[in-house]
């Protein structure tokens, strides 16, 4: 009788520790998955958050380097032809358009895909504009004045205004993905938690079953 009711604990316990131990096994999946997650969240805010924000800073420096070289020769401040004003204006151009293609690449959301788009329209307005008044610098140097001072500064603000929009949208996404890194470090400690906690069962029950 004594040594039925012995093999009974002893199986009980056989079936208390295997439990315990798929439960670890369980959690140490999820560990897993959780860090991968972190990882792969951490390279997001890397390569979608950080690179984006950084071109958006090159592409804020271009447009205003621009605006302040036309300022010059619009006010006559440079003895700079049209053809040499035209050139260097078209080198910035094509700097842009490859940061342009650099931050199309990164993963964008549904409000930054669409600011993006009116960037690259109000740049293509700007720039046309750019080209008109330095055309008119000699045959028509009042409607140059007054086209720079005029729809080229509203346009040139509309531009700087959907670059900020942009980055406001970068800050505002990679808070979110910060915080789902922070929910995810503090699943992965309740797991470890978890885990110490069944090691400790364990531990308990051998030593109960031994003496």
């Amino acid at each position: 009788m004594e040594k039925s009711t012995n093999n009974r604990s002893t199986l009980r316990l056989t079936l208390l520790i295997a439990s315990l131990l798929g439960l670890i096994l369980t959690s140490i999946f999820l560990s897993r998955r959780s860090v991968n997650q972190i990882q792969e969240t951490s390279a997001s805010i890397y390569k979608d958050r950080l690179v984006p924000t950084a071109i958006i800073a090159s592409l804020n420096s271009k447009v205003y380097q621009k605006r302040l070289l036309l300022e010059s020769y619009v006010l006559g401040k440079t003895d700079s032809s049209g053809s040499f004003m035209g050139s260097t204006i078209n080198r910035l151009n094509r700097q842009i358009d490859s940061l342009l293609v650099e931050y199309d690449k990164t993963k964008l959301t549904a409000k930054e895909s669409d600011q993006f788009t009116l960037l690259k329209q109000r740049l293509s307005v700007y720039n046309q504009l750019e080209e008109e008044i330095i055309a008119k610098r000699v045959s028509q140097p009042k409607e140059q004045q007054t086209l720079f001072a005029g729809t080229a500064y509203t346009t040139f603000g509309q531009v700087a205004q959907t670059l900020a929009e942009l980055s406001s949208l970068q800050l505002t996404v990679g808070e979110r993905l910060l915080n789902q890194s922070r929910g995810q470090a503090n699943y992965m400690y309740v797991l470890t938690a978890l885990q110490i906690g069944l090691v400790l069962i364990i531990g308990f029950s051998l030593f109960w079953q031994r003496y």
